[in-house]
């Protein structure tokens, strides 16, 4: 495994025997630093770790309980990236797959807030690498209709998009030797003794244009984000199977897997994923509260606000095309989710035995 950090700046560094010396910077030649951050490629990559490896390689998320009040322990028993054709992490190491290239790395940087609607925040940033002319993951349908009761904006209506219909691959700059397989296994144990295992595995996986982008809040002492998830696979496999990893159960098989999606908006709508005072994971995309003049009992924008009008034309969506699904063999034909928009949402883990 070979790992290249990269300083993309105007500081060029040669592997050629030099003699050099240390000279004062002036404001024309610091002015010329672009300090787009520390640019990452892994070359010649496998990762294996779990189990099959040693007996002791597992994570465990343990203080669980079940509806009957016995202990249960979630493990994660198996985690592999590797090349094409891994057969399901049967071929890993020796299987290498690069990730990122020198000219469009996967990308660590601090960013101006202000450039892209977080005000007055410094910004971290990890952004895999950027797709092709930033265009779009998926084919985009648009159809011109009149304003009706559920938008009551016609131009904002008229500006959404209608339909996916496919998968627009020519966007995807990361080429063949690039795309990786992936895979994990989830062990369930309930009361010390083993009930079910779960596989996910998925093949010629690229997250071109893909980002986390991270800030602090001094009001609530806790860190915002935003996320953008774009992800192409040419299949995803889940299946169950015996605690012994024995007796698969029936597969479901999703092929030609395409998700883009954004959560959060700027700081208008950002995103917090904290531990509450009961000890339970909350998730929150905050409410439209600081876009919206008008707010609706579930905490989003109420039909006809100046906020709802920007965020209907300019925030975050989620679209999700899958060209077929099939379940134990028998095929299901293709799935879409288009124009899907969260003004609210706020996810919780409880305690079964509350």
């Amino acid at each position: 495994m070979i790992i290249k950090p990269l300083l993309l700046s105007s500081i060029v560094i040669f592997a050629n025997p030099c003699i050099a010396e240390l000279k004062q910077l002036g404001d024309a030649e610091l002015s010329a630093v672009d300090g787009e951050g520390i640019g990452l490629v892994w070359e010649d990559f496998a990762f294996e770790a779990g189990e099959d490896l040693d007996p002791n390689n597992r994570l465990d998320i343990s203080e669980l309980v079940n509806d009957q009040g016995q202990p249960v322990v979630l493990s994660v028993s198996r985690f592999y990236i590797a090349g094409d054709n891994s057969n399901e992490g049967a071929n890993v190491i020796g299987n290498t797959v690069n990730l990122g290239r020198l000219n469009n790395p996967y990308n660590l940087e601090l960013v101006d807030g202000d450039t892209i609607g977080i005000q007055d925040k410094a910004v971290f940033e990890f952004s895999a690498p950027k797709r092709a002319n930033n265009g779009s993951l998926l084919n985009e349908s648009r159809s011109a209709r009149p304003a009706d009761n559920r938008c009551n904006h016609g131009t904002a209506c008229n500006s959404r998009v209608d339909s996916v219909s496919g998968i627009n691959r020519s966007v995807l700059s990361s080429r063949s030797s690039e795309r990786f397989d992936t895979g994990i296994r989830f062990d369930m144990v309930e009361n010390g003794t083993p009930a079910q295992k779960l596989d996910i595995h998925a093949r010629g996986v690229a997250v071109d244009g893909s980002s986390v982008r991270i800030w602090g809040d001094d009001s609530r002492s806790t860190a915002l984000s935003n996320l953008a998830i774009s992800l192409v696979a040419d299949d995803l496999t889940v299946y169950a199977s015996n605690p012994d990893g024995s007796g698969r159960g029936t597969s479901v098989v999703f092929q030609d897997v395409a998700i883009s999606a954004e959560l959060g908006y700027g700081d208008k709508q950002p995103v917090s994923f904290e531990v509450n005072g009961d000890g339970n994971f909350e998730l929150n995309i905050g409410s439209k509260t600081s876009a919206c003049a008008d707010l609706n009992s579930s905490g989003g924008c109420s039909l006809g606000s100046a906020g709802y009008q920007d965020f209907y034309n300019n925030g975050p969506r989620a679209d999700v095309y899958i060209n077929n699904v099939s379940v134990g063999g028998q095929n299901f034909g293709s799935s879409t989710i288009s124009n899907l928009q969260i003004q609210y949402l706020n996810v919780r883990s409880r305690d079964l035995t509350q």
